[in-house]
């Protein structure tokens, strides 16, 4: 019986035949005998976490067509022109990205175990220690620094029965995002990830029906609700222990940069610096996940809606720190091309937003594209974005085709 021998995963490529199964172990095979290896093979393989596979077969057929002609691209030597260059990297970031989505499950978990700990403590009035918190920002932190398109992989995370767990960590995630992207210490980024982490502290000493309910609220509903953020930051400095300026998150992130938020009607630069970072965090994350009385919006739209209210809500500079982060078209935003071709961005460069790199999903005829085919809109003059798409219109899951 010839030797079993193992190959990494980074070297799988789609249309890649081989004359024996490969198999995942020893006990679960990948792939049939003289069977092409799909691109859905290879992200599964990267979504479980797997470096290796194995067989003893020999290699009958190197790639598919299409992927030729994609490699060549990347990997044709002498272009160094700017746009070239760029294009590179986004690639290969976002190769490295789908092999992250495991890491981002595991850190978010975490994530959530700890929050749902101090929220607990906090309902029933005891005292917390914040260390668990802190760790768990730190792995934040670090997974963002790696690739710092992982948040990517937030989105439809299964928010469970209290969706205010799920969206504490969220908005840590995207205030990080902005702390990094404003070159904050780490002592800063780990005060600005611990009040994030705890930015609804206040919601769970509500009523939960409140919380909850699908229909409009009444006035005294929500004159409540109003009052969670003066609530959490007397729970965190009571109970946690924890510092004005990531205490003052919770306090503060319902105020508006223009004075019509509340409670207390704060303007501008009054509002502390971390409140504006997580305000921002805060609305763009409520938009994207789905609650009891509305239905979420897709990337795009939660990012034009951000502009369309930043002159009055949001500090601007951080609304544009922000923007230049996550662009326009945020990384696995759905687009039609104005040749008909429907694609999914997978990155950007933030100097031309309006310009990014996409995956096509189907081709001009609306077939789909089973190879990967990666366009770039810097260098194809001709080509531009005609619309944003949903996945309910286009009738597929974003993480079906990454």
């Amino acid at each position: 019986m010839a030797k079993m021998r193992k190959i990494p995963v980074e070297e799988l490529r789609p249309g890649m035949v081989y004359d024996k199964p490969i198999y995942v172990d020893s006990n679960n095979m990948l792939i049939t005998a003289n069977s092409p290896i799909k691109e859905a093979d290879i992200k599964k393989l990267m979504t479980w976490g797997i470096s290796e596979v194995e067989t003893s077969g020999i290699l009958v057929k190197r790639v598919a067509p299409g992927s030729e002609q994609l490699q060549a691209k990347i990997e044709k030597a002498p272009d160094k022109s700017p746009e070239s260059e760029s294009e590179k990297k986004i690639v290969t970031d976002y190769n490295d990205l789908l092999k992250k989505r495991k890491v981002l499950l595991e850190v978010h978990s975490r994530a959530r175990n700890t929050v749902d700990a101090a929220y607990k403590s906090i309902r029933n009035n005891i005292p917390f220690d914040t260390r668990d918190l802190e760790d768990a920002v730190q792995a934040i932190v670090k997974l963002l620094k790696e690739n710092s398109n992982v948040f990517l992989f937030l989105y439809g995370l299964d928010e469970g029965r209290d969706y205010t767990l799920t969206h504490s960590v969220n908005v840590t995630f995207y205030s990080l995002i902005i702390g990094l992207a404003l070159k904050y210490s780490p002592i800063k980024l780990n005060d600005l990830g611990l009040g994030t982490m705890l930015i609804d502290a206040g919601m769970v000493k509500l009523p939960v029906y409140i919380i909850h309910k699908q229909s409009n609220l009444t006035e005294q509903e929500y004159n409540q609700i109003k009052t969670h953020p003066l609530l959490g930051y007397k729970a965190l400095k009571d109970l946690g222990k924890i510092k004005e300026n990531s205490a003052l998150i919770s306090l503060q992130h319902h105020e508006q940069f223009d004075g019509k938020g509340y409670p207390r009607g704060l303007r501008g630069n009054d509002i502390d610096e971390f409140a504006r970072i997580a305000a921002i965090a805060d609305s763009y994350e409520a938009q994207i996940s789905n609650r009891s009385y509305r239905k979420k919006v897709y990337f795009y739209h939660a990012m034009r809606n951000l502009l369309s209210s930043g002159v009055n809500k949001f500090d601007p500079v951080i609304l544009r720190v922000f923007l230049s982060r996550m662009s326009v078209y945020p990384i696995g935003s759905i687009v039609e091309l104005n040749d008909g071709s429907i694609g999914i961005i997978i990155g950007s460069v933030p100097e031309k937003p309006l310009r990014p790199i996409i995956k096509l999903i189907f081709d001009t005829s609306r077939t789909r594209i089973e190879s990967t085919v990666i366009i770039n809109l810097l260098a194809e003059s001709s080509l531009y974005i005609v619309r944003a798409l949903d996945e309910a219109e286009v009738g597929i899951n974003i993480f079906d085709v990454l």
